[in-house]
């Protein structure tokens, strides 16, 4: 949870967020602390986030024998796994009438079906939006990533149309689904077909040594890989030649095939270094086309991995 959650999830969805896997309840002061501590902020905001949660009325939290402690009452229905599906097929926020829909459509509930039925409040998969719509708790937030990426460019602002690019680099860091919400962000101004930061906005200068990160990550991931592979396939080789005496046409295309291994290798390295450069450029065209030749590598690797598996 960053400080930006305090601004887009609500109170519920916070203390959800705040309870790890397991816990049932916790004190007070935890529950504050945990939100202090995620959210930067200082004062009251902590214990009127956690009154506000206690207030709602169809909260899945409860004060327990004193006021000093507070239990979640954690619930799972026998619809929430296909609310689930719906959202990793949606891929984004979704209104509670754009799920009723859905399930709907799939002939699981009636027109009459009350959405609160679905438990989400009480299911920790299920955190919902200062806006009232929904997400995937698991889901990150990439604002920061994207405000990042807006004060390194000289424009000040980004095309929609590119924003699943910039997203790509920061999935390629987390490999955790990642969601821009710049209408929940008073950083981010909405114009057309372009966003920007909004004029009175005051940025705070700092190194890009985040965004380095995120594309060394995304460009070094197969790094690993490369080698693992080109590894077994020697071993194999190996093997064939022990077991027969002499070279095979296999061998001869297994060596064949090291060698295209080695070249992706290679290229995989000079990537890296084409990748940070055109970032420090700010040139996202160029940065578009070597995510497209990385998803091809992937491929071709894929591909001779079931080769070896083949073999093994």
């Amino acid at each position: 949870m960053t400080p930006l959650a305090k601004h887009i999830y609500t109170p519920i969805s916070l203390i959800k967020k705040v309870f790890r896997l397991g816990e049932r309840s916790l004190s007070r002061d935890e529950i504050s602390q945990r939100l202090l501590s995620a959210s930067d902020v200082q004062g009251e905001w902590a214990e009127q986030t956690i009154q506000s949660a206690l207030d709602q009325p169809s909260t899945p939290f409860r004060e327990g024998n004193s006021r000093a402690i507070i239990e979640y009452v954690q619930e799972t229905q026998a619809l929430s796994q296909n609310v689930w599906r719906i959202f990793q097929e949606a891929g984004g926020p979704l209104t509670e009438e754009q799920i009723l829909r859905k399930l709907r459509s799939f002939n699981l509930i009636s027109w009459s079906f009350n959405f609160e039925r679905l438990g989400l409040q009480g299911d920790h998969r299920f955190s919902q939006l200062s806006d009232h719509r929904w997400i995937l708790s698991e889901w990150e937030i990439a604002n920061d990533e994207i405000l990042a990426f807006i004060e390194s460019k000289e424009t000040k602002e980004i095309l929609n149309k590119d924003v699943p690019y910039v997203m790509q680099m920061r999935m390629g860091m987390t490999k955790k689904k990642c969601i821009f919400l710049p209408e929940l962000d008073d950083r981010f101004e909405i114009l057309g077909d372009r966003i920007t930061l909004r004029q009175d906005f005051q940025p705070v200068i700092e190194e890009n040594a985040e965004q380095s990160v995120v594309l060394d990550s995304l460009l070094d991931d197969n790094h690993t890989s490369y080698m693992e592979v080109a590894a077994a396939m020697n071993q194999e080789t190996l093997e064939l030649v022990q077991e027969t005496g002499e070279k095979t046409v296999v061998d001869q295309v297994v060596e064949d095939l090291m060698g295209a291994l080695i070249k992706l290798e290679k290229r995989s390295t000079e990537m890296k270094e084409e990748v940070l450069s055109h970032f420090t450029a700010n040139n996202l065209d160029a940065i578009k086309s070597l995510l497209s030749e990385k998803e091809k590598n992937e491929k071709v690797l894929e591909k001779i991995k079931d080769i070896v598996d083949e073999l093994s």
